[in-house]
C-alpha cells in the first residue's frame, strides 16, 4: 500500500491566504518547500481521500492521473475536505477517454444533498454509497470501514477511516479529536493491528481538550498509549501526525523537533509512505 500525502494543512493552508501573522510571514520567506496545502491523501493512485479546492493543483504537482482514480472517500462535508464541484470536471464534455468509467464515492449522509445537485452528466458515472459507522464496504482491493470522528462545527456525520488491503491496515484519522470509546473498543474487540496510522495534530503544542474537534501532541500521545495498551499498535507501526494549523508554526523542522517524544513521522506535502 503506497500512501501519499498531497496536502497537510488545516482549512486556511500555510501560509494562510489572508494571514499576516508572524508564522505565515516566516514561511513566505522560507519559500514553497515549506508551504502546506489543504489536507488530502491518495493510496496507490486509485483511492483518493477527501477533495479540497486544492485537488487540481495536487494532481498537477504530483503527476496524478485523475481518470485512473477508482474511489473517493470523504471524511466530512467541511469545505476544505468536500469541494464536490470538482466532480463535475469528470462529467461529459469535461472528462474524456477516462481509464475508469464509473467512480465510486463513499460520502457522509449529510453530503448526499450536495451530490444530488450535480448534473446528471456527472451523477450517471458515479456509484454513490453512504458511509455508515462500523459498516465495512469493499471497493476493488480495499475494505473500508468508517468510524465516527469527534468533529464539530456542523459536520454532523464526520468519519475517520480504517482501510485494509491484503493483510495491511491503515488508519486515516482526520479531522477528529480524541477517539470515542466505541472506536477504541472496535479496534480492541476486532484485534485490529495497525501497520500505519496518521492522526490529526492540528493544535500541535497548543492545549485542547479531549472533547475538542482536533488534537495536539498530548491528545495524540494519549491515543497512541490507548492503542498500544489494547495491542493495536507496537514499535513496528508507522505513526504519522498531520493536518496542521498555521497557528502552531507548522514549518517542518519545527514540528519535527517539537514532536520527538512521540516517535512519529511529521507529514509534509508530497510525502510518500509504503507499508
Amino acid at each position: 500500500m503506497k500512501i501519499q500525502f498531497l496536502g497537510t494543512a488545516a482549512a486556511e493552508g500555510f501560509p494562510g491566504s489572508f494571514c499576516n501573522c508572524k508564522y505565515c510571514e516566516e514561511v513566505r520567506k522560507l519559500g514553497e518547500k515549506y508551504y502546506r496545502t489543504r489536507s488530502q491523501a491518495i493510496i496507490d493512485g486509485k483511492l483518493l481521500i477527501d477533495m479540497p479546492a486544492d485537488t487540481y493543483y495536487h494532481f498537477l504537482k504530483n503527476n496524478i492521473r485523475g481518470d485512473e482514480i477508482e474511489t473517493v472517500i470523504f471524511t466530512h462535508t467541511h469545505g476544505d475536505h468536500f469541494y464536490h464541484k470538482e466532480l463535475e470536471m469528470r462529467g461529459a464534455g469535461y472528462g474524456k477517454d477516462m481509464a475508469v468509467e464509473k467512480l465510486n464515492l463513499l460520502i457522509p449522509a449529510n453530503g448526499l444533498a450536495k451530490i444530488e445537485k450535480l448534473g446528471s452528466h456527472t451523477k450517471d458515472i458515479m456509484n454513490v454509497q453512504i458511509a455508515k459507522p462500523f459498516e465495512t464496504v469493499t471497493f476493488g482491493d480495499y475494505e473500508i470501514t468508517p468510524l465516527p470522528a469527534r468533529h464539530g462545527y456542523g459536520a454532523i456525520d464526520a468519519n475517520i477511516y480504517l482501510i485494509k488491503k491484503g493483510d495491511k491496515h491503515f488508519l486515516y484519522g482526520h479531522d477528529t479529536g480524541y477517539f470515542f470509546d466505541e472506536v477504541f473498543d472496535y479496534f480492541k474487540n476486532n484485534n485490529v493491528y495497525l501497520d500505519c496510522l496518521t492522526l490529526d495534530c492540528c493544535y500541535g503544542s497548543l492545549p485542547i481538550s479531549d472533547t475538542g474537534a482536533h488534537m495536539g501532541y498530548p491528545n495524540v500521545e494519549r491515543v497512541y498509549n490507548r492503542l498500544r495498551e489494547n495491542g493495536n499498535i507496537d514499535d513496528k507501526t508507522v505513526k504519522i501526525i498531520n493536518h496542521f494549523s498555521h497557528n502552531v508554526n507548522p514549518v517542518q523542522y519545527v514540528l519535527e523537533e517539537e514532536s520527538k517524544h512521540l516517535d512519529c513521522l511529521v507529514s509534509y506535502d508530497g510525502m510518500v509512505v509504503e507499508i
